[in-house]
């Protein structure tokens, strides 16, 4: 079972090539190894755009980052793959994920 915490939330998120792409909205928690699964990042308009995700102004884009990703956390949340990069992989788990 998963579930979400909000303790890192309001953390930019930084993609390897040093484009932001939003900020950390809520974390996801395993609840058997206790161990972070993912990200759910607020994209911005422009990364929303990049990853073909809907976007306006009363309904931001959201996107699950997976924690194998991540390099370092501090004040912001750096991505060790690229934008085009993380496209690719995020497309790959959709395509492998239980239905």
């Amino acid at each position: 079972m998963l579930f979400a915490e909000s303790v890192a939330q309001g953390r930019m998120v930084v993609a390897a090539g040093g484009q932001a792409l939003g900020n950390v909205e809520t974390l996801s928690i395993d609840s058997e190894t206790w161990k972070i699964d993912s990200i759910q990042v607020k994209l911005t308009s422009e990364a929303s755009e990049q990853f073909g995700v809907y976007w306006n102004y009363f309904h931001a884009g959201r996107i699950y980052v997976p924690t194998r990703l991540v390099h370092s956390v501090s004040d912001t949340v750096l991505l060790s793959v690229t934008v085009d990069e993380l496209r690719e992989v995020l497309s790959q788990d959709s395509a492998s994920a239980p239905i």
